[in-house]
């Protein structure tokens, strides 16, 4: 993270009129934390491209103010080492890089190293013309039109060089040297004893002095050509590693334990590691093109210093840092009401004390009203009343005793509103009285008011609420408003409201009653605002946080409307100043939280009050113009200073990296990106400097990328952009699908060929074998076929008398049965049926036991020839049994069934049987038959299985009586169908419907049956 923040410009005329101090530079310190490749930094420079480069004791970083870029001597092996001593920027632009192994040049913008032959550490580099180097290592070398020599006339090893035109200032172990190029002369200097074989760090040549910066302190050249201590710079007698005069003439020395700075003719002031956090032990001090001063610690990164705008104060004589609540007084003094004090603050940082803990005790005040002989002051234990002249001290109004009063403000209607946990009150001649609406408000607590000519506008603790024509009504309803904590109101002239909370971010109310919620999601900076004040000269809104200070016009108001909240951000979270500690602003809320006072917007914190410009501007025309760095797939691609770059054929995913150089506030830069003729619309990214894409098509692209700042719309934003090319790889070009395609077609074409020709030979040896195979498919047809009917007749036949079996029943059966259900409209009208005639020779056991088996299957056999004889060719017979079959009648009269049971009783009864023996015998049969469907109501929803039980049930009744016989079982009118729902209990059914008389058997048997 980093520690302090961003500051832009240089004090307003007001503070400019003051004294320059030290503390009047912002400070910002970055180190590993944020990237940066190690913490002891050796050397500073910037290039031409605006980068600034540190070089540290682990490799060579490269800063954008957002993101550290480092660059070691095993990512690049032209880079001498990773210990980096010394940096320079030539006038060409080339970057040289100075290590404790040797000396290496980078071209900052093809970010490629070439390393020369120089191979000791490296302690100074000087340009001392344009492109002439000299380079102290182990011994002094030129380095011109990329070739290293030496310099002939110093054969000593020399520590450090300074160029000043014409001069060179050298010095080696034991001498200071000065060479004069235009003469090519020499002139020698003897070192005083204590500097002979000790470090010098650095060489100064200011106001025509030659200064060293040495282990033992600061020494010059005097007159007399002496190396003798200067009395008249700052002596630590400890170190002292740098002397620098940056371009406003002020002085910089930095030493082991402090850091010395003199604005141009005024005293020397210091700032040690107390002040500021850390020990000031910077080795290189170097200023940027926009005279920012940068700072390299030997221990903790490093720091850049900037002349700012904003000024922190802790008054001389202010006992309590704490500031609670300011105020400007009638007199035009700025009163100042601390933690445990209150007092008048000048512009030159002096604190008169007026009243202090003896009276107020532990009490905060939270407002102040400047009546017209005293000052009312809102304070946790009440409202109070202090006469600076005579120092009274007394409470106002004793209804108030003990309870935090919040704001005391005019009253339109005569008197004072006075707000607090005690609910709202006015106070006037009569007295204090409390408000009519007290008892409607949520909460009583009361935090702030505006009153206006016809309405008021009350906050409290939970909600909003406008009094207008005596009627108070509460804001913000079904809106997180109705129950925020408010925290301060602000009324424009055109009646747009404000508000501010705690939680829930600022809500604007516009003139047609419209409303519009602002937070961190769409705009809103730091948090909650605390105060707000409008500035009407300039018509300007200023917001105070915890966390900063913004500011915005009153015209960007009516655009917030639809677009998100950007506002002037002035004073970020983690402000600080050069040898002061950070200190949260702001503090508090409500009322007296603003000061408008000598053109400055004043603000307390918890050290002391913050002052800002009232007409601060920021720098003219900022360059955050993007800077399009590289491109990274299979390959690296460099942009800088590109406009067209042509990717490699298989580079289809790439990564954009880009930039915007500020080393203000870096963090707070807005990009948005787009490819050309692939994105349909802007990428907004925020803070990210990369772009991703993937799987590109062939094709031209134009990359575009804008930034802005926080407070600046799109309209405002710079852009840059860089036209990429991705080629067409042969395998996507028409000539290579046009050659595919004929290789295709030409493969195509033999394999055509190929089977064309293959199918005539198989055709020609097809048909022969297909005559050969014909007749021999027919043979085993033949043989099939009579195979099959064999195998349907074991199947289906019964293999004693030929008729179909049981298996053949229960299959075919159900199928003649839903072909009748199919047909049965017709088949009824007709009055046809499905016939189950059912039939048992009597007796057939005795004859087996009185003639043999043999006898027994023989008239088997013959029955079953009468009774094929006897049926119809749509009929078929099943041996159900051993003695028994069953005729299936298909489509048959249900008027003739009766007499063709009979006719076919007597023809068994008559025909005379023959025996193997030649004996002839007579025989009877039993007969029960069935129909489907059943002859009574819904019969034709009963199934053919019950239909064949009752066709055995007559059998089995026939038998009963007697047998030789015929039966069937004939149903009453009544009867239907759901008689017989449970079919397992048919017999049972059957016997309770012939009990009730609702059906009957009706049987007849032979005459002789009846006469025995």
């Amino acid at each position: 993270m980093l520690k302090w923040c961003w500051l832009v410009v240089l004090f307003s005329a007001s503070l400019q009129a003051m004294e320059p101090s030290l503390h009047d530079y912002d400070i910002r310190h970055w180190d590993t934390a944020n990237g940066l490749a190690s913490n002891s930094v050796r050397a500073l420079t910037q290039d031409q491209q605006g980068y600034i480069w540190a070089g540290t004791l682990y490799g060579l970083s490269r800063f954008d103010g957002y993101r550290f870029d480092n660059f070691t001597h095993q990512q690049h092996r032209q880079l001498a080492s990773n210990a980096i001593t010394q940096l320079l920027t030539d006038s060409e632009g080339m970057l040289w890089v100075g290590t404790k192994a040797g000396l290496s040049r980078l071209d900052p913008v093809q970010l490629s190293f070439e390393r020369f032959n120089i191979l000791s550490e490296v302690t100074a580099i000087a340009e001392v013309q344009p492109g002439e180097l000299w380079v102290a290592a182990e011994q002094l070398f030129r380095i011109k039109a990329g070739q290293v020599s030496r310099v002939p006339a110093v054969r000593q090893p020399v520590r450090q060089l300074r160029s000043q035109g014409h001069l060179v200032w050298l010095t080696t172990s034991e001498q200071l040297i000065r060479y004069d190029l235009r003469q090519d002369e020499l002139q020698f200097f003897s070192l005083p004893t204590e500097l002979q074989q000790n470090p010098i760090y650095d060489i100064a040549l200011l106001e025509q002095q030659v200064l060293l910066a040495t282990d033992q302190g600061i020494y010059r050249l005097n007159q007399q050509g002496e190396v003798v201590r200067c009395p008249d710079l700052p002596q630590d007698y400890t170190a002292i590693y740098r002397i620098f005069r940056d371009s406003q003439g002020s002085d910089w020395i930095s030493s082991y334990s402090r850091l010395h700075q003199r604005h141009q003719g005024l005293v020397w002031q210091q700032i040690g590691a107390a002040e500021l956090g850390t020990a000031p032990w910077f080795y290189d001090i170097f200023e940027d093109k926009d005279q920012n001063i940068w700072l390299a610690s030997f221990s903790n990164g490093i720091f850049r210093a900037s002349a700012g705008h904003v000024r922190r104060m802790v008054g001389q004589g202010q006992q309590d840092p704490v500031v609670r609540s300011i105020a400007v007084s009638p007199e035009q003094r700025l009163v100042v009401a601390t933690q445990s004090s209150l007092g008048y603050l000048d512009s030159q940082g002096q604190f008169d004390t007026l009243l202090d803990s003896t009276k107020m005790g532990t009490q905060t005040i939270h407002d102040l009203h400047f009546a017209q002989d005293a000052w009312w002051l809102a304070m946790d234990g009440g409202l109070y009343q202090f006469t600076p002249e005579t120092g009274d001290f007394n409470q106002l109004a004793s209804e108030l005793n003990g309870s935090t009063v919040r704001f005391i403000q005019p009253r339109k209607a005569g008197g004072h509103w006075i707000g607090g946990s005690a609910g709202l009150h006015y106070l006037a001649e009569q007295g204090l009285q409390p408000f009519a609406f007290n008892r409607e408000l949520e909460s009583r607590h009361v935090t702030t008011l505006q009153d206006r000519d016809w309405y008021q506008v009350i906050g409290t603790t939970r909600g909003l609420y406008q009094l207008q024509q005596n009627r108070l009504q509460r804001l913000g309803i079904a809106t997180p408003l109705y129950n925020s904590y408010i925290l301060a109101l602000q009324v424009l002239p055109d009646e747009t409201l404000l508000v501010s909370t705690l939680d829930d971010g600022l809500f604007i109310r516009y003139p047609d009653s419209q409303w519009r919620q602002f937070d961190n999601s769409n705009g809103l900076p730091y948090g909650p605002v605390v105060a707000m004040l409008m500035d009407g000269a300039e018509q300007q809104l200023w917001f105070s946080t915890l966390k900063g200070v913004f500011r915005l016009s009153l015209e960007a108001l009516v655009q917030f409307r639809h677009e998100p909240f950007q506002a002037e951000q002035l004073l970020t979270p983690y402000q600080r100043q050069l040898g002061t500690t950070p200190g949260r602003c702001c503090n508090g809320a409500g009322h007296a939280k603003i000061a408008l006072w000598q053109d400055q917007l004043w603000f307390p914190s918890l050290q002391g009050v913050v002052a800002i410009d009232r007409y601060f501007q920021r720098r003219s025309n900022p360059d955050f113009r993007p800077v399009l760095q590289q491109i990274t797939g299979q390959r690296s691609y460099l942009l800088e200073g590109k406009q067209r770059v042509v990717l490699s054929l298989d580079d289809r995913s790439l990564s954009i990296h880009y930039t915007a150089l500020d080393f203000f506030n870096a963090p707070s830069l807005n990009f948005r990106y787009r490819l050309h003729g692939f994105d349909q619309h802007w990428q907004q990214v925020g803070s990210r400097r990369e772009a991703i894409y993937t799987n590109l098509l062939p094709g031209q692209y134009r990359f575009e990328v804008q930034v802005r700042q926080q407070d600046q719309s799109w309209a405002e934003a710079l852009s840059s952009e860089v036209e990429l090319v991705v080629p067409r790889r042969f395998d996507e070009t028409w000539i290579y699908q046009v050659l595919w395609f004929a290789l295709v077609s030409l493969i195509l074409g033999g394999v055509f060929w190929l089977i064309r020709r293959n199918n005539v030979q198989q055709r020609l040896e097809l048909a022969r074998l297909v005559r050969q195979r014909t007749q021999e498919l027919e043979n085993s047809n033949n043989q099939l076929n009579a195979l099959n009917a064999r195998l349907g007749q074991l199947v289906y036949k019964d293999t004693l008398t030929g008729l179909h079996n049981r298996r053949f029943l229960f299959e075919q059966l159900p199928k003649d049965i839903e072909h009748y259900q199919r047909n049965r409209q017709s088949l009824q009208q007709q009055g046809k049926c499905v016939a189950l005639i059912h039939l048992d020779l009597d007796g057939f056991k005795s004859i087996n036991d009185l003639y043999g088996q043999s006898a027994g299957d023989s008239l088997l056999q013959q029955i079953s020839a009468l009774l094929l004889r006897e049926s119809r060719g749509s009929d078929y017979v099943v041996r159900y049994a051993g003695e028994e079959f069953l005729l299936v009648l298909r489509d048959i009269h249900t008027d003739v069934l009766w007499d063709f049971a009979l006719k076919l009783h007597a023809q068994i009864g008559e025909t005379q049987y023959s025996l193997p023996d030649g004996q002839s015998i007579h025989l009877s049969c039993s007969i029960g038959y069935s129909v489907f469907p059943l002859q009574l109501i819904g019969g034709q929803l009963m199934n053919w299985e019950l239909s064949l039980q009752l066709a055995e049930m007559a059998l089995y009744r026939v038998k009963h009586e007697g047998k030789d016989g015929v039966a069937t079982l004939i149903f009453d009118e009544q009867v239907d169908a759901f008689e017989f729902e449970e079919s397992v209990h048919i017999e049972a059914q059957i016997e309770q419907l012939l009990s009730e008389g609702l059906a009957h058997f009706s049987i007849q048997r032979s005459e002789s049956s009846q006469g025995s």
